[in-house]
C-alpha cells in the first residue's frame, strides 16, 4: 500500500504542533510497515521551512532529509495528472462562496463584521493545498492528514486518522 503524508503529520511529529507527536508519530510508523511512505514536493517544500528556524540553509535541509529518511518518506514528483487534476478542483472551488470550513468535520461556517454586520469569506486553502491533494490521489490509496474534511470532500481519498 502507498500512503502519501501531509506536512501537519510532519509538523506533528517534529513538535511545531503540540499534543499530537505520539498519534502521529503511531500513524506513520503503521503505515511505513504497510507500505511505502511519499509525500509530494509543494508538502516538502511546507515541511522544510520549518527546519529554518534557526538553523543555517544546508543543516536545515540536512535535518529535514534525514527525518524523512528516518520514516522512509519518499519524495515524489509531480505529473502532469497531478496538475491537471488540482487545476481542475481549484476551479470549482474559487467558483464557490468561501466560507471558512473546519478541517476536523468539514462545517461551514460565516462570519460579520462586529461594526457594520458585512459578511466577511475568505479562502481557507490555497492552491497548494490542492496540488498535495491531486498528489495524494493519483499516486496513493491513503493520506494521512488532519485536514480529512476538506480532502475527502475535493479528492475523495481515504484520508486518516
Amino acid at each position: 500500500m502507498i500512503t502519501a503524508v501531509d506536512t501537519n503529520i510532519l509538523m506533528d511529529v517534529i513538535g511545531a504542533y503540540t499534543g499530537l507527536y505520539a498519534e502521529s508519530s503511531n500513524l506513520l510508523q503503521k503505515h511505513s510497515s504497510e507500505g511505502r511512505l511519499i509525500m509530494s514536493p509543494v508538502a516538502y517544500s511546507e515541511f522544510l521551512a520549518a527546519f529554518f528556524n534557526g538553523f543555517p540553509d544546508f543543516e536545515a535541509a540536512e535535518m529535514a532529509k534525514d527525518f524523512l529518511s528516518e520514516f522512509g518518506i519518499e519524495i515524489v514528483p509531480f505529473s502532469d495528472e497531478d496538475f491537471i487534476l488540482a487545476a481542475k478542483v481549484w476551479r470549482l472551488f474559487t467558483k464557490k462562496k468561501h466560507l471558512l470550513s473546519c478541517p476536523k468535520c468539514g462545517t461551514l461556517n460565516n462570519f460579520s463584521c462586529k461594526k457594520c454586520g458585512l459578511h466577511m469569506s475568505w479562502r481557507n486553502h490555497v492552491i497548494t493545498d490542492f496540488l498535495i491533494g491531486a498528489h495524494a490521489k493519483n499516486k496513493a490509496e491513503v493520506l494521512l492528514s488532519r485536514d480529512r474534511a476538506y480532502y475527502k470532500k475535493y479528492f475523495k481519498i481515504n484520508v486518516l486518522p
